[in-house]
């Protein structure tokens, strides 16, 4: 069995949350993806992950991040921490093909700033220090913006760049781990712009 890149599953998360927003905007004639509910683009993400034509993997979700860990044989001593939010789940498990977690996927809609998405980094941190199966955490999300003043897109990827990877790069670095990132374009109007938004952290 071929092992999947990490860059096919960064893109199975920006492909799932641009169909989502093609969809909810077909089904509600004309709305922007902010107004749809979360599960929209965890299902969509976890499809196009499923499409990726290699057998090496499998995928489940709101599984329990207690579980995940017993399951990726994590060397556990005395009480997780609460940033792992032990008793919580996490939106998308992606397996080994030999069927252990190899990391954990975390998805948010209608993120404008990093405080937005802190916990979830701060769950990925903690799952990544056990010595476990799980090589990588993700967190991905869907991100738009109206601006006053045209170049919308110019403006909204020096957002992305900046407030986001830029940011969780240095926090990622200090704690010993890697970032690898990437964003896609979904609309593109003069004072309009929306974008689907990966980052992984790996060991």
């Amino acid at each position: 069995m071929s092992r999947i890149a990490k860059n096919e599953i960064i893109q199975a998360c920006l492909d799932g949350i641009k169909t989502s927003f093609d969809e909810y905007e077909a089904w509600s004639e004309g709305e922007w993806l902010w107004n749809a509910p979360e599960y929209l683009l965890t299902v969509n993400i976890a499809k196009k992950l499923w499409e990726i034509d290699k057998s090496a993997k499998f995928i489940t979700l709101e599984d329990n991040v207690r579980e995940t860990l017993k399951s990726a044989d994590a060397k556990i001593k005395g009480k997780i921490s609460s940033k792992a939010r032990p008793s919580g789940r996490s939106d998308i498990i992606f397996w080994w093909g030999k069927g252990s977690p190899r990391g954990v996927i975390e998805v948010k809609n209608a993120i404008y700033n990093k405080n937005h998405i802190q916990e979830d980094l701060d769950r990925i941190y903690e799952l990544l220090k056990k010595d476990s199966s799980l090589e990588f955490g993700i967190t991905t999300f869907y991100i738009d913006r109206h601006f006053e003043s045209p170049n919308a897109t110019e403006k909204l990827e020096k957002r992305i760049e900046e407030e986001f990877i830029e940011n969780i790069e240095e926090e990622a670095d200090t704690k010993g781990y890697r970032v690898l990132s990437d964003y896609l374009c979904i609309q593109d109007m003069e004072n309009d712009a929306a974008y689907a938004v990966a980052i992984m952290i790996y060991k």
